[in-house]
């Protein structure tokens, strides 16, 4: 009976879980902050969510593509703390319908506004009323950091001259490919190939600097990583190619059509800054870091704890991976299993015969 029981056990643990790669209640944004949000320039096509301040020292526009690329209902700005705006320029927030003059997009706020030049719809809520909770929504993006930074690595990495190779070793279940790449590989590569995988594949890049090896010095925008400085990560300039394709190739800044069926996250878990000095083409999963942004763009969506810095956020959005709760094995495996389990079990019996015939 302590053999069936152990049996059955080891069959149930047997069952393998691919957890969800999903954002949660950060799916519905284009830019998705805990804390600060400081700019003087540049624009989000998507929604905006900041559970700090938003700190706007000269123009700019939230949302205006929230209706062109079918974002849905909703409020385009929602700032947990004070909107504070200053220097010349306007913040334009816009509808989720068609744009109006003065535009009127929604702006849940849960602090206060001040300054002028503000073209949006105010909304003033008590903090227990805005459409996020901040808290709930960074404990889940937490633990999706985590557990992708646990993945096992499904390639091997190759370093030829300025080119970083990843060539998977299996093909995952639930097609997400995992690649570990630390600051030493950024900084001695500009080309990243990720060959041989599904067209429609999720890429996975776990970025970190365990060694704090120093990055980004001299850079004429001033944010790098110093030397020992474990948590920080300096992103800079690089492209990635998927099976050959050179994803910045399939972007535009006006439609979603013609990109990629494969998608990209980049995850920083662990990295308390990073330093954004590069085009980005996927999406940013950095929840425990202040990113500082040069002039670029990213084509994606941005999960971080603060934003500083006037990069241009562009909408792409990542379309979550896995189930929810996730699926088991498939059937032929439990099938196999369940054959295992009877070999056992008539292993089991004719031990147990030979060894009553023995003493008998």
């Amino acid at each position: 009976m302590k053999f069936l029981t152990a049996a059955v056990t080891l069959l149930c643990s047997l069952s393998v879980f691919a957890g969800p790669v999903d954002f949660g209640q950060a799916s519905d944004y284009n830019l998705f902050l805990k804390q600060n949000f400081n700019i003087n320039g540049s624009d989000t096509q998507g929604r905006v969510a900041v559970g700090g301040d938003m700190v706007v020292n000269g123009g700019h526009d939230v949302g205006f593509k929230i209706d062109a690329f079918g974002m849905g209902s909703g409020p385009s700005l929602v700032v947990a703390g004070n909107v504070i705006k200053t220097g010349s320029g306007n913040l334009n927030v816009y509808e989720d319908g068609a744009h109006l003059s003065p535009h009127s997009g929604d702006l849940v706020y849960a602090g206060s506004v001040s300054g002028s030049n503000i073209e949006a719809n105010l909304i003033q809520v008590d903090s227990n009323q805005l459409p996020v909770d901040f808290d709930s929504a960074f404990n889940h993006l937490n633990q999706l950091s985590q557990e992708l930074a646990g993945r096992t690595v499904s390639a091997t990495t190759e370093h030829k001259w300025s080119q970083l190779e990843f060539n998977p070793t299996t093909t995952p279940p639930d097609n997400v490919y995992v690649f570990n790449v630390t600051q030493e590989q950024i900084n001695a590569s500009v080309d990243w190939f990720v060959n041989g995988v599904a067209e429609d594949a999720t890429i996975i890049f776990n970025i970190s600097n365990p060694n704090g090896i120093a990055a980004g010095q001299g850079n004429w925008t001033g944010y790098d990583c110093d030397a020992g400085q474990s948590g920080c990560v300096h992103l800079k300039q690089h492209s990635v190619f998927i099976n050959g394709k050179r994803t910045g190739e399939y972007y535009k800044e006006h439609n979603l059509e013609g990109r990629l069926s494969s998608q990209v996250l980049y995850n920083f878990a662990g990295a308390t800054q990073v330093n954004l000095a590069t085009d980005v083409f996927g999406s940013v999963l950095a929840p425990n870091a202040a990113i500082y942004a040069n002039p670029s763009v990213v084509w994606g969506q941005v999960m971080a704890n603060s934003w500083e810095g006037n990069m241009q956020i562009n909408y792409d959005p990542f379309s979550p991976v896995g189930s929810n709760p996730p699926s088991q094995v498939s059937e032929p495996s439990l099938v196999a299993l369940f054959a295992l389990l009877a070999g056992l079990l008539l292993w089991r019996r004719g031990t147990t015969t030979n060894r009553q015939a023995a003493l008998a």
